[in-house]
């Protein structure tokens, strides 16, 4: 009878096993050929995961885990790469000051600053909170707002101001910020499995008024319409909803209702006033009034999660995920609600 292998090995074996068909899996999802797409579609890869996107200068920045990049907004061809003072990795939000055109970036080594003529990084050191920076908001007073690992400061004029859980946020982690037409600036955690969303209002930091009311305890995003309706992507694996507080009263839905996924990782509206709501595992649903579409990526998708979406000045629609970027034409994201 053969020896039985040692159970160490039995786990290399096993780690070793699941290493090779999640490669195998990589190498099926860029080789299989797929159906042609629709007009007006185009699948751009490089860049691949896909989180923060931003049109400056009438070129696309696209900026993931392997750094940050410049797209041509009419080609889809990259042009360069974008180098800074320290390594740009896992790049998550993109900021364009409206006062003086700086070029803000967050990033996992922190918070990087280009003026026109050199990138600048700030960290602990200057201030900061701790961990990797994941979201940024500009306020209308100049200031700029930094969701960190560990909590979030406000930055003006120089100065830096901490805030963490001793200050009254409800989570250690502020993955996502938004600031809606009321000056509240809500923050939500979204990468990791610590529940709980914050609210600052007049200069205070407290709980999510009703935070209970939401479909899941887990806030991904924020979005206000022009009509004061806030809508709140929430979830975790395959858990979550969609929350909306429309008028003072409030709603849920959920997979069943027609989302194409439970856990809602992202929200986008476009110029036709059409909500985007993207899931982590399933694609993103095109919320128009009168009807829904889920695109996934047997539709033309890049990938199955939308991490960052963005409508450019020539009316392009640019859709960002795990493996890479979604382009629609102006007619062909128009196309979709024919």
């Amino acid at each position: 009878m053969a020896e039985a292998r040692p159970r160490w090995l039995q786990a290399v074996y096993f780690v070793a096993g699941i290493a090779a068909m999640a490669a195998l899996g990589w190498v099926a999802m860029r080789v299989w050929p797929r159906e042609a797409l629709p007009d007006g579609w185009m699948r751009i890869a490089p860049p691949h995961d896909v989180m923060a996107l931003a049109e400056i200068d009438g070129e696309i920045w696209s900026g993931g885990r392997d750094g940050l990049v410049v797209i041509d907004r009419e080609t889809g061809q990259l042009t360069r790469e974008i180098k800074g003072d320290v390594p740009f990795e896992y790049v998550t939000d993109i900021v364009v000051s409206a006062r003086d055109g700086a070029i803000w970036i967050s990033h996992m080594r922190g918070l990087s600053r280009y003026d026109g003529g050199a990138w600048q990084t700030l960290t602990t050191a200057d201030g900061l909170t701790g961990g990797r920076a994941m979201a940024l908001v500009e306020a209308p007073d100049g200031d700029l707002w930094v969701g960190t690992e560990q909590g979030v400061t406000r930055l003006w004029d120089g100065a830096a101001q901490r805030f963490t859980k001793a200050d009254g946020l409800m989570t250690e982690g502020c993955a996502h910020l938004f600031l809606d037409s009321h000056d509240r600036l809500w923050c939500g955690n979204g990468r990791s499995t610590e529940a709980g969303a914050s609210v600052l209002e007049d200069e205070v930091w407290g709980p999510m008024p009703d935070f209970a009311r939401l479909g899941h305890p887990m806030l991904n995003a924020v979005l206000e319409t022009g009509d004061g309706t806030l809508w709140f992507g929430t979830g975790f694996s395959a858990e979550g909803a969609l929350s909306i507080i429309d008028d003072g009263m409030w709603r849920t839905l959920t997979k069943d209702d027609g989302l194409a996924g439970a856990k809602v990782q992202s929200l986008f509206q476009d110029d036709a006033g059409v909500i985007w709501a993207s899931s982590e595992y399933n694609g993103t649903t095109r919320m128009a009034a009168d009807s829904w579409q889920i695109i996934t990526p047997e539709e033309g998708l890049a990938g199955w999660e939308v991490m960052a979406a963005l409508q450019d000045s020539r009316g392009n629609l640019w859709l960002g995920t795990e493996l890479g970027l979604t382009r629609l034409s102006h007619a062909a994201w128009l196309a979709l609600g024919d």
